[in-house]
């Protein structure tokens, strides 16, 4: 990666970016105030549950650049919805597959 931020997952650059990928970025906000961007991968139902998996846009401590990040959505408003992390392993493998 050259020295400018990787700002999409298309891999273009930072200002270089035609692809309109920037659109599917949202803005998740932790419990304790902290607002971080994520790209917007999808949505799934699984055994019932909806889960949403998302993609780091910016550097965040403790997810890598490719990481696929998925939570449980409770509620039935997708815009609304609080984002459960998902504790089980094996629950989140089968949901990641």
């Amino acid at each position: 990666m050259s020295d400018k931020e990787k700002v999409c997952n298309c891999g273009c650059e930072e200002h270089e970016c035609d692809c309109g990928c920037e659109d599917q970025i949202v803005e998740l906000t932790t419990d304790d105030g902290k607002k971080l961007k994520f790209y917007f991968v999808g949505t799934i139902e699984y055994k019932g549950k909806n889960y949403s998996a998302f993609e780091p846009a910016e550097q965040i401590d403790g997810i890598e650049d490719d990481d696929l990040v998925i939570f449980e959505l409770a509620g039935d408003d997708e815009e609304t919805a609080d984002l459960l992390p998902i504790e089980d392993e094996a629950l989140l493998d089968e949901v990641f597959e």
